[in-house]
């Protein structure tokens, strides 16, 4: 599935590099495992290549397939009731997914959320800003992968 070296995606920490493929004994039984350290962090993690795709690993997307999902960053999200009610589960569940689409829907939703607290005069949440900042990280990610590191300047993240 994915080779020594390859470029890939991975929820919450974005573009990385698989840099090893190893076997592990786990129970008795012999399992394949794939190291992959990321380009904007300091961390690596090991994932079972039997649960790769499970977890959210995944290949980058191409530059047609990126830039039109990016033409859906930036919509404005109605914030509701309902929105605020699921805002924890919807940001948890979008962050682990590991998709483009999942990713931008959430920056569209907190940004759009950001709008309305400064409007109303509050706060945003320390726990709301956390989640922000690491689905902007991962999506810049991706961007600078797939699309280089000038690309950024073209979008409001």
């Amino acid at each position: 599935m994915f080779r020594k070296h390859a470029k890939v995606i991975y929820p919450r920490f974005g573009a990385g590099q698989v840099i090893e493929k190893f076997k592990l004994a786990v129970d008795g039984e012999e399992k394949h495992y794939l190291k992959v350290e990321f380009f904007n962090s300091a961390v690596s993690v090991s994932i079972p290549v039997s649960k790769a795709a499970d977890l959210g690993l995944r290949k980058p997307l191409t530059k047609k397939n990126l830039l039109e999902k990016l033409d859906k960053l930036g919509s404005k999200v109605n914030i509701t009731d309902r929105t605020l009610k699921q805002l924890d589960e919807q940001t948890r569940s979008r962050l682990l997914s590991g998709g483009i689409d999942d990713t931008i829907k959430l920056v569209n939703t907190l940004k759009s959320l950001a709008r309305k607290k400064r409007e109303e005069n509050k706060n945003f949440s320390y726990t709301v800003s956390e989640q922000m900042e690491i689905a902007v990280d991962f999506l810049k990610s991706e961007i600078e992968l797939v699309l280089g590191k000038k690309a950024l300047g073209h979008y409001d993240l």
